[in-house]
């Protein structure tokens, strides 16, 4: 007889069963979130890359150059449209949160953050299935969910603002949703909502990238093979209508890529190359050597060669679909080495990112395997997840830690021009396929506002694109006589419109390179500041505005100043204001490398208002005092950055100090002309009228 304090036997394992599935479903939230926080903690710490760029781009278009993938190649000359050889939902979605968040690096790889998170469920959901399959044993759902969560590839594509992650979460996604449709179990009904899903899921998976059709050859067989039960003729119907959609669309796609010249890029790859950087890449991601880690790739992947034997061999209420998920990971890289005899079309793992889903989901079921079918299983299974979860790790510490496997540090180069471009002179971005990502991190925009209004400034992408390619020396040329300085703002990722660097031999051939800045970036990032004239002179050169006879220590003789007073206004733009010093070596010469300090200040009926300050050494210590000789005057053109606007009604003047750059030590004035001399002896007054007859507004 029961009683309020017992329950049948029959009734326990029920409650077992149920106890069980909720703490794995616990653990699934939990790893869940822990997926979230592994991609989405630090998202915008690492700065964009090219290809990112084209992202930005295309989500910014309206919805019909989105869609259609218009993306424009702009030199400052002419606009060349170009179609992405990507399909357009990954940008619909970024589209819509660009127009909602803003554009920041966050914002932009979010879709790609929630795709990566998103694969946990949908691989446990897959396992799942083959656990009620009586395939795979009961823990290969939450092995493949922990492998999925820790992944070090799917943190590298779930911080890269790029489809490949989504993408390969939906090649999972629809392989699972097929699953349920073709399963012999529902009802009716609930089979039309599986089919449905699918549907839906398939067109996505297509529009998201092209080389999705590499999968239809596994879905095809999938239907046809347990359809063909019932009704042999339309499983052959249904099987050949998806193979004739994935024709379809991968003819579109070899046509957008051969119309364009596109894969130019690519090389021929050999299956002793594609195998084993595929297995590394799924297995610890790409921010490691695999020359160091080979021995743990292997690992990885004899455990998943256990999974995926296990499942073949397993005996099941539903036999037809044991090998849906080593098809899955088999057939595309068998495609894509067939098409690659044909024409290349693979250049590193993020091309074959659809697979990376299932390839966990083997090595959850070779885990599982190991844990419940050996003898001490479950801890041979905790030991050997340790050294993969280890390597995953060490993984995830590269991609944070070591700048090998960091991306292009344009932050870098947008804080280095900031202050430094000026009006007199041309800046050129180098190629015009990286204008977007320049003018992300450079403030270009404060260029282009400066011209508006009339100050001598340029800006240009080279080498020209057609139809002024030729056009390109001719107006470096140009430029050189226009303009003081030559700016040239380098990426070297994408470097097929001038492998040979031909624009760059030109430039260091025909001007002065004064400065090359490189910032780390496996891209070849540069900074160059070219002159078109030596800026030496044996006589007095032409420009000076103010003569003066100021000496410091009986080292340095400033001869005179100069300012452009037609472009002052150009600092109401973010941009520095043009001043020019004359300067010349007194006696021998120096053997001391000696800096400035020239300011801004608005006098005024308390303490002097410094507006803006500039302290270096004479180029930025490209043109060092030690390098001067005597006799001879060299013309620095310097700016001079403003930290607050001049005030309204002011005659503002310049003040200007020079010390020892090793010992600080400051430089008395022992000589000077008209110049008033400060009560501390080292800082002469550089007044500004009456070249500046009115007070600056």
């Amino acid at each position: 007889m029961n009683t309020p304090m017992t329950r049948p036997l029959e009734a326990q394992p029920a409650t077992a069963e149920m106890y069980w599935r909720n703490r794995a479903r616990w653990l699934l939230l939990a790893l869940t979130i822990g997926a979230f926080a592994h991609v989405v903690i630090a998202l915008g710490l690492k700065d964009l890359w090219w290809d990112e760029s084209l992202s930005l781009q295309r989500a910014e278009s309206s919805l019909w150059p989105l869609l259609r993938g218009l993306l424009l190649l702009k030199d400052g000359m002419t606009e060349v449209p170009t179609i992405d050889q990507h399909p357009f939902f990954y940008f619909l979605l970024q589209g819509a949160l660009l127009r909602t968040a803003g554009n920041s690096e966050f914002v932009l790889r979010f879709v790609s953050a929630m795709a990566a998170t998103l694969l946990v469920p949908v691989v446990y959901v897959t396992a799942h299935f083959y656990v009620r399959k009586n395939v795979l044993p009961a823990s290969a759902p939450l092995w493949s969910a922990l492998l999925a969560a820790t992944s070090p590839f799917f943190l590298w594509y779930g911080q890269e603002a790029r489809p490949y992650a989504l993408w390969a979460v939906l090649a999972v996604l629809s392989t699972y949703l097929l699953l349920r449709s073709i399963e012999s179990e529902p009802s009716r009904r609930s089979l039309r909502r599986w089919r449905f899903g699918y549907g839906v899921a398939l067109l996505v998976f297509l529009t998201t990238h092209y080389y999705a059709v590499f999968l239809l050859p596994v879905h095809a067989f999938m239907i046809y093979s347990v359809l063909r039960v019932h009704n042999r003729r339309r499983a052959l119907l249904l099987a050949a209508g998806l193979l004739a959609i994935g024709a379809l669309v991968g003819s579109i796609a070899l046509w957008l890529v051969l119309s364009q010249g596109g894969g130019g890029n690519f090389s021929t790859v050999q299956l002793r190359v594609l195998l084993p950087d595929l297995l590394n890449a799924f297995s610890l991601g790409l921010s490691v050597d695999l020359n160091k880690v080979r021995w743990l790739d292997f690992l990885f992947g004899a455990v998943a060669l256990l999974g995926g034997i296990w499942m073949v061999r397993a005996r099941s209420s539903q036999p037809n679909l044991r090998w849906v998920l080593v098809a899955a990971l088999i057939t595309p890289i068998v495609v894509l080495f067939g098409v690659n005899l044909v024409r290349p079309v693979y250049m590193n793992a993020r091309h074959m990112s659809l697979i990376a889903g299932f390839y966990i989901l083997l090595v959850g079921a070779g885990l599982s395997v190991i844990q419940n079918r050996m003898r001490s299983g479950q801890w041979v299974a905790a030991v050997l997840a340790l050294v993969l979860l280890g390597g995953s790790a060490y993984s995830t510490f590269n991609y944070y830690a070591d700048e090998r496997y960091g991306k292009d540090d344009f932050s870098a180069l947008g804080t280095y021009m900031t202050g430094r471009m000026m009006a007199g002179d041309a800046i050129l971005y180098l190629p015009p396929a990286s204008w977007r990502i320049f003018d992300y991190y450079v403030p270009l925009d404060a260029v282009r506002a400066a011209m508006d209004v009339g100050a001598p400034m340029a800006l240009y992408g080279a080498p020209l694109l057609d139809p002024n390619r030729e056009q390109t020396i001719p107006l470096l040329e140009d430029l050189g006589r226009r303009y003081r300085r030559i700016w040239v703002i380098k990426s070297g990722t994408f470097p097929y419109p001038d492998p040979e660097s031909d624009i760059e031999a030109w430039l260091r051939e025909n001007f002065l390179l004064v400065r090359d800045a490189e910032f780390y970036s496996g891209s070849s990032l540069h900074a160059q500041l070219y002159l078109p004239q030596v800026p030496v002179y044996e006589e007095q050169p032409p420009g000076i505005q103010f003569t003066t006879s100021i000496t410091f220590g009986d080292q340095v003789q400033l001869e005179g100043y100069a300012i452009d007073t037609e472009t002052w206004a150009a600092g109401g733009y973010g941009l520095p204001l043009p001043v020019t010093l004359f300067w010349q070596a007194v006696g021998n010469k120096p053997d001391v490398r000696y800096k400035y300090i020239l300011s801004l200040v608005a006098p005024g009926e308390g303490a002097p208002q410094v507006l803006g300050v500039t302290e270096r050494e004479p180029y930025e210590g490209d043109i060092p005092t030690t390098f001067w000789d005597p006799g001879k005057i060299i013309a620095e053109y310097l700016e001079l950055k403003l930290t607050q606007p001049i005030p309204a009604g002011t005659q503002p003047v310049l003040t200007l100090r020079m010390y020892d750059a090793t010992t600080l030590e400051p430089l008395p004035v022992t000589a000077q002309s008209d110049n008033a001399l400060l009560e501390d002896g080292f800082t002469v007054v550089l007044p500004l009228a009456p070249v500046l007859e009115e007070p600056l507004p």
